[in-house]
């Protein structure tokens, strides 16, 4: 349900993350009422301009176009951010942007083309605060409610998965979303930009690292310079390939403020986990045949059996080395990883056996206050299979704002 409330400040780089990984779909409407689809967003630009170039973007009566895309908050900030009159935004064949039209704008180039405008309906999330006091449901009633809501989730998360196939093929819109994956609530978002902005060729590429280790802002020099000799040899190899493009890269190099730090647990740092990214792109082809040959198993296997020469004997880049190996990937993050990388991509009645016969990750405390938000208590028929977790999880997103008795009144009335 798309909310008409007025939307938090979410960054542009986020919109534009989601946006291209196809969150949003790739079906809109103009300002004017003209119908478009998006085949292909191009490529993020690393130079002055709009945020895309190179797009393939199909009009309703235009026909195809190829060129660049904006990506703004609100609909006047074509002109208040001077794209009217900068030749670097004449390329543009579309504006997109997120707040509500309060007045009509024009958007037109440099040379006095008009540029189409779409306004990107994104919903606008309830907060998971559940009440303290929250009338209850019986058991049976909540397993109705996680049942539906595990059904919507899976049938969400599918058609988001066919977007970013039909965008980016599969193996590039799997990549994407173990990336997101990696990065885990805290820095998914950086995690999933630092993924577009290396860009699938380049990842499948012996510059991979480099690139991904670059763009995220991790290669200073300082880190460099107080690196112990061990980190010193790992990073040498990555500087040398990153020295070549880094002015290239220079304008989608990843602000160090949209990163968190605080808070993680050792094992969940981003340069450890940006490492298991690498890992996993140079060993795509073996993770695509686990897949082939063995399914959501082989899935489990290939990330449960991630190594990489540093990254399992350190956190991050100043710390000092581990007395032994430590999984790259443990156990929870890989189904993790299942669960929203690799079985959206299935049919989703497919996707529901295999979600009912496996365990969850390890319940975390939304889990714990979703339950007893539903029954007044914690219970383990909720907190074990992924299924009933990912129902929970969806009806806590969607209702947790209200009691669970109304919840179960408005999903009944459907």
């Amino acid at each position: 349900m798309i909310a008409d409330i007025p939307l938090p400040r979410m960054s542009e780089l986020e919109i534009q993350a989601r946006l291209f990984h196809g969150d949003y779909g790739f079906e809109w409407t103009t300002t004017c009422g003209e119908k478009f689809r998006i085949h292909h967003f191009g490529e993020w630009n690393r130079e002055a301009g709009p945020d895309f170039k190179n797009a393939r973007i199909e009009f309703e009566k235009r026909g195809l176009e190829v060129g660049d895309i904006e990506v703004d908050w609100e609909n006047r900030d074509w002109e208040n951010h001077g794209h009217a009159i900068n030749p670097a935004f004449a390329n543009t064949r579309l504006h997109f942007f997120v707040g509500d039209r309060e007045q009509d704008s024009f958007a037109r180039s440099s040379d006095n083309r008009h540029i189409p405008q779409a306004r990107l309906l994104i919903e606008n999330p309830r907060p998971l605060t559940g009440q303290t006091e929250s009338a209850s449901v019986s058991l049976d009633e909540g397993r109705v409610m996680v049942d539906r809501a595990a059904r919507f989730r899976l049938e969400n998360k599918h058609a988001a998965s066919l977007a970013a196939i039909r965008l980016h093929g599969e193996d590039a819109a799997l990549f994407f979303s173990v990336a997101a994956g990696l990065g885990y609530k805290n820095n998914a978002i950086p995690f999933l930009l630092a993924a577009e902005r290396t860009g699938w060729k380049a990842a499948r590429s012996a510059e991979c690292e480099a690139l991904l280790f670059g763009i995220s802002g991790f290669l200073q020099p300082r880190s460099f310079d107080d690196a112990d000799d061990i980190t010193k040899t790992y990073l040498k190899p990555l500087w040398d390939e990153w020295w070549k493009v880094r002015d290239t890269f220079s304008r989608v190099v990843l602000p160090r403020r949209i990163w968190k730090f605080s808070g993680l647990r050792p094992p969940n740092h981003p340069h450890r986990r940006l490492g298991a990214l690498a890992a996993t792109a140079s060993r795509f082809p073996a993770l695509r045949k686990q897949i082939r040959d063995f399914r959501e198993k082989g899935f489990l296997r290939f990330f449960e059996g991630l190594d990489h020469p540093y990254w399992t004997r350190h956190w991050n880049l100043s710390a000092d080395p581990l007395e032994k190996p430590v999984a790259l990937v443990g156990a929870d993050r890989a189904r993790d990883l299942l669960l929203n990388a690799h079985l959206p991509t299935l049919h989703p009645d497919l996707a529901e056996i295999i979600l009912r016969a496996t365990r969850g990750p390890q319940p975390s405390g939304i889990l714990d206050r979703a339950s007893i938000w539903l029954l007044g208590c914690k219970t383990n028929e909720f907190l074990r299979s992924a299924w009933n977790q990912q129902g929970l999880l969806q009806l806590y997103r969607d209702f947790g704002a209200v009691s669970a008795v109304e919840a179960w009144e408005k999903i009944r009335s459907v």
